[in-house]
């Protein structure tokens, strides 16, 4: 999404579960543009779709073969994970910070 796309055509161009559920129904006979649909669902979809979409029994073989084959791809990043860290430390300084600037100074 750039600076220029509006959010509906953002939402047009995402892929939906019930589109998620037709490319898995087929996996693996499925391109490798449409493999990167069902990855880029799997990152970044609503976790209430993706957790449905996980839960369809129908699903469930499909999505363990897929899960097999391409679950590297799925794990969390090591900068997503630093970005993480960082921010929980970040906050538990800044929380420090106003705790010692805040508490009475000690006679």
């Amino acid at each position: 999404m750039n600076a220029r796309t509006t959010r509906e055509e953002a939402r047009a161009i995402r892929l939906n579960r019930q589109e998620a559920a037709g490319l898995l129904s087929r996996y693996p006979h499925v391109s490798e543009a449409e493999t990167e649909l069902i990855l880029t669902f799997l990152r970044t979809g609503r976790h209430l779709d993706v957790g449905m979409l996980t839960a369809d029994e129908k699903l469930k073989l499909r999505l363990g073969h897929f899960m097999n084959d391409h679950g590297k791809r799925l794990r969390i990043r090591f900068g997503e994970g630093a970005a993480v860290v960082s921010a929980i430390v970040g906050f538990l300084i800044l929380c420090w910070l106003v705790w010692d600037a805040l508490r009475p100074a000690a006679v």
